[in-house]
């Protein structure tokens, strides 16, 4: 991983930001929220617009994104530069894939060459607002990771009506970000960790919260998560994106007894490979201003070459990430 850190920084390429959940633009009106899901979307892509070379075969580059704002700021891109990124790889040979597609892959499925595949953390308002709309007229497949509990309650969050008009179209995947884990919670009297992976510290006690309080907080959470993701949307949930990257084997393990199936983490990753563990895929970190439609093409072909070259130098299931 620091091997791979260190050869990026001095490209200059990329850098990874945190989870950030700031405030979007103003909301763009839904005429009719989607009741269930349609037919796919009539222009997804199954080819890249042009035939091109082939940078690398049998992986798929897992791309994250939080916000698109009129001004680029933290975890916010302009869409220029957001529908900038999509038309350098669609011209460069890139083939989009959806979430559909990397989980038949990891079940000993195809993929085109040269694939990637979209996602957004957080449910930010503008995901709706400017990075759909570049991506519904693109047809290009992307997955939208929702902080649930705040899903129609806070103000630059999308609504349930937002989710689903995008879901409605079959470009869409929904996938669980927590109901309400997207946050830091005290550890000690003088420190704070993230909710998901974290004890809480009752500082009115000085009492830790047991192992068995948490397992119970974190369950309770990550099924309600899904359980009304799946109501809302009629999709049968079954990916997850860690919040802040923060692996822990024990989230895993309520994962998988909730029902998921895969999840996704948040920093320096390699392309996903067949092999690749199911609970700890890694993505880069398209959405920053270091990201540009003038390096992406050859920030991802440089990521899927070390994967060629090292296959098994993806984040094993055992790695956590340091806290950010």
């Amino acid at each position: 991983m620091r091997r791979v850190i260190g050869a990026l920084a001095a490209l200059g390429l990329l850098f990874l930001a945190g989870c950030g959940a700031q405030v979007s633009g103003p909301a763009k009106a839904v005429q009719t929220p989607a009741q269930a899901r349609t037919k796919p979307h009539p222009a997804v892509q199954v080819a890249a617009a042009a035939a091109g070379p082939v940078h690398y075969r049998d992986q798929v580059v897992v791309l994250m994104y939080h916000g698109i704002a009129p001004k680029a700021h933290g975890d916010y891109i302009t869409q220029q530069s957001f529908s900038g990124e999509i038309r350098t790889l669609q011209a460069d040979g890139f083939h989009f894939v959806s979430l559909a597609k990397v989980a038949s892959f990891l079940s000993g499925g195809s993929l085109p060459p040269n694939a990637v595949a979209i996602t957004f953390d957080d449910g930010l308002e503008s995901v709706y607002t400017y990075a759909y709309p570049v991506l519904e007229k693109a047809g290009v497949p992307f997955a939208a990771f929702l902080i649930v509990g705040r899903v129609g309650r806070v103000t630059g969050d999308l609504s349930w009506a937002q989710v689903q008009a995008m879901d409605a179209s079959g470009l869409c995947t929904v996938g669980s970000h927590t109901l309400a884990s997207h946050g830091t919670v005290q550890t000690s009297p003088d420190s704070t960790g993230p909710a998901l992976t974290s004890r809480i510290y009752h500082t009115s006690t000085g009492v830790e919260e047991t192992e068995a309080q948490y397992i119970e907080r974190i369950t309770e959470d990550l099924h309600r998560s899904r359980e009304i993701l799946q109501a809302e949307t009629g999709q049968d949930v079954l990916w997850f994106a860690y919040p802040f990257g923060s692996y822990d084997p024990v989230v895993e393990q309520v994962l998988r007894q909730q029902g998921y199936r895969y999840a996704v983490l948040a920093e320096w990753g390699w392309g996903v490979t067949p092999h690749a563990e199911h609970f700890a895929l890694p993505r880069i970190n398209a959405g920053t201003p270091n990201s540009t439609p003038g390096n992406i093409a050859s920030t991802v072909e440089y990521l899927a070459s070390l994967t060629a070259k090292d296959p098994t130098a993806v984040p094993p299931a055992s790695y956590v990430p340091s806290w950010r």
